[in-house]
């Protein structure tokens, strides 16, 4: 029986812990941990968490970093004791048989190299009633969601030769624990595998950091973002800084061409005219044009 840790950041989620954690004790068939990492609540959190008496649960008390520098932290405490990890959200709940399904489909894949699963979600409301089902295009290519990230860090599950990696560079630059995450595997030739459904309900509400929005109007604040609010430079910048002699070339140009091409032409023509960037959406692939022709990669 595999040994997982689950990574969970807590802010202020003293309402959802319960559920939540109730969820992780039902896991199917894995010898299951939960490294706890508090970033500075304020609600009663942590007196929640001090009445746990459950040996699998080890939690500590850090300053408010923000969900990205908690989970980032989090990587680094993380032991490479376990065979598996994965990263969970405080006011989700997970399917019984969510982390099991993502070993079975890394079982598939695995050698000694760095290997990822993510997931598609199952969208609730604050009361859990489901809203609909976020299924993931599982055809767009590994280079296109270097451009724009798919995969959501609470549905991520990976092994510890991707941890060991994640071990070795701290990245100062980026927006998000999850993309860092996807793009160090890539980058490094990992194996990433992704499966369309989902197996945690995703619950939508106020105090969410990242949520799906849907409609007119998150489509359109979805475009906005996507050109003007994520960055794909800093991170190309990032692990060309940490990770540059475990490059090949392909790797190590795909990246230089993202970091160059808000200043270079022959960089933006490279990528426009790059045939690995495969998004399998005209409407996205519309967007990754606007992005580079108004240099914002």
């Amino acid at each position: 029986m595999e040994k997982v840790l689950i990574l969970l950041s807590t802010y202020n989620g003293a309402n959802y812990l319960p559920e939540l954690l109730t969820s992780l004790f039902a896991q199917k068939d894995i010898d299951l941990h939960i490294l706890i990492r508090d970033d500075g609540s304020k609600d009663n959190t942590i007196d929640y968490l001090k009445k746990l008496e459950d040996d699998r649960v080890e939690y500590y008390i850090g300053e408010n970093k923000r969900a990205v520098g908690s989970f980032l932290e989090l990587l680094q405490k993380a032991p490479l004791t376990y065979d598996y990890y994965a990263f969970c959200d405080q006011d989700d709940v997970w399917l019984e048989d969510k982390v099991i399904s993502a070993i079975r489909k890394l079982r598939s894949v695995e050698s000694e190299k760095p290997s990822l699963y993510y997931s598609g979600q199952i969208i609730t409301d604050s009361e859990l009633n489901v809203l609909y089902n976020h299924n993931l295009d599982v055809r767009r290519s590994v280079k296109a969601n270097c451009v724009f990230n798919q995969m959501a860090g609470c549905t991520a599950v990976f092994n510890r030769a991707l941890l060991s990696e994640l071990k070795k560079y701290h990245p100062e630059n980026i927006y998000g624990h999850d993309v860092w995450c996807y793009r160090v595997c890539a980058a490094l030739k990992g194996n990433i595998v992704v499966e369309s459904e989902g197996k945690i309900l995703y619950r939508q509400h106020g105090d969410n950091v990242v949520g799906l929005q849907s409609g007119l109007k998150g489509k359109w604040n979805s475009m906005k973002n996507y050109i003007f609010k994520y960055n794909s430079s800093s991170y190309a910048c990032e692990i060309l800084h940490g990770y540059d002699s475990q490059l090949d070339e392909n790797w190590r140009s795909f990246l230089q061409k993202i970091v160059k091409a808000n200043t270079s032409f022959k960089a933006r023509i490279h990528l426009l005219t790059d045939t690995e960037i495969k998004f399998r959406s005209f409407s996205l692939r519309m967007i990754f044009i606007l992005k580079v022709l108004l240099r914002k990669m």
